[in-house]
């Protein structure tokens, strides 16, 4: 089979930075990691020979992408076939949802960006702009766009975010100006995330209501992962051997980065180790779906007794959070077990929990 890109290989520069390249249109690409590709594979920030190793994955998941055709940004103008003048909004969204498409997002990213996409033709359709060039669509049409697709301003502000994303790249490809980002939306409001204030009572009736709620609750609590993709998803082979730390790779976690988080013994209790390779909670090789805690949580919220109007199931890992910063006092532990991927992201999670982080007594005094 025949590709459009030629000499894909790895490369080793003299200054001791590897990376791979390939030829694409008779134009050289070089890359040094695969974030462009929303992968956690950094070989430069590794020590022989988990560098080789990381650098070879690197190689095959390039090979792989350009395959299923993923192109660099600035090539993407190479593939169309249809010229600028001529190309129209409609033609525009579904052809930067398909480029999207080739790179592994999350099943979340991939349902926004598919709904922004459905939106762009419905909007083409019902406003009558089937004949609307990709070049007149200015910041009026954007914001004529972001109205069509809601009245909510906090759904506004995250759609303008999903339909820059979206059609980012085909706007840099043909060198327009991105409207989106002119885009000046009313910031949302921030929300007060309700800590769990009896927590150990709220675990008691939990566990009267189902088992594997009780457990995932737990486990947000104890060790603060996320209970929706990292709970979810567990396996019995992400535990050590005496169930005293959970292991994840960067590409199991929202961080990007590789997690080794602590069990607490009470957590431990309620854990009946099984196969490595089976789901800690359907007790085979897959998990449940994506809903599976979300669907148990709003059920049992309509029948609990102690659960406040604002209290979720992200609730425990915020009250955990809580717990472990006036514990310890240490932003950078904070910021460890939370699975953060830098200490800005801490500080603004600990502002959501309008976390008093300062006394009198740490004021100045005369």
């Amino acid at each position: 089979m025949n590709y459009e890109f030629k000499r894909l290989k790895s490369f080793l520069q003299a200054d001791s930075r590897v990376g791979i390249s390939f030829f694409f249109n008779g134009k050289r690409y070089r890359y040094y990691n695969a974030k462009i590709l929303n992968l956690d594979l950094q070989p430069n920030q590794c020590e022989d020979p988990e560098k080789q190793i990381k650098l070879n994955e690197m190689l095959i998941a390039f090979q792989s992408m350009l395959e299923k055709g993923w192109r660099p940004t600035d090539a993407i103008k190479n593939d169309v076939e249809v010229k600028i003048e001529n190309i129209l909004l409609e033609h525009a969204g579904q052809q930067a949802l398909k480029q999207k498409l080739t790179v592994k997002y999350s099943s979340y990213y991939v349902r926004d960006l598919k709904k922004a996409a459905s939106c762009i033709d419905n909007f083409v359709k019902i406003q009558q702009y089937r004949n609307l060039k990709f070049s007149e669509f200015d910041i009026s049409k954007a914001r004529e766009l972001l109205r069509f697709t809601s009245d909510s301003s906090r759904v506004q502000f995250n759609f303008k975010i999903v339909y820059s994303a979206l059609l980012g790249e085909m706007f840099e490809a043909y060198k327009l100006p991105n409207p989106f980002k002119s885009i000046k939306l009313k910031k949302k409001e921030e929300v007060l995330h309700k800590p769990i204030k009896d927590v150990k009572s709220t675990l008691e009736e939990i566990s009267q209501y189902n088992i594997d709620l009780h457990v995932c609750c737990l486990i947000t609590y104890g060790c603060l992962l996320r209970p929706h993709v990292e709970i979810r998803n567990l396996k019995w082979g992400d535990f050590a051997d005496d169930m005293s730390y959970i292991s994840l790779s960067g590409s199991r976690n929202k961080g990007k980065k590789n997690r080794i988080v602590p069990v607490p013994a009470f957590v431990r209790e309620y854990l009946n180790r099984g196969e490595d390779e089976n789901n800690i909670f359907s007790k085979n090789p897959y998990a449940y779906n994506e809903d599976y805690f979300k669907t148990l949580w709003s059920r049992y919220k309509k029948t609990s007794k102690i659960l406040k109007q604002h209290n979720t199931l992200y609730s425990f890992r915020h009250t955990g959070a809580i717990k472990v910063y006036e514990k310890t006092g240490d932003l950078t532990k904070l910021q460890q077990v939370m699975g953060h991927s830098t200490l800005q992201v801490t500080l603004t999670y600990l502002r959501g929990l309008e976390i008093k982080q300062l006394s009198v007594s740490d004021m100045p005094e005369l």
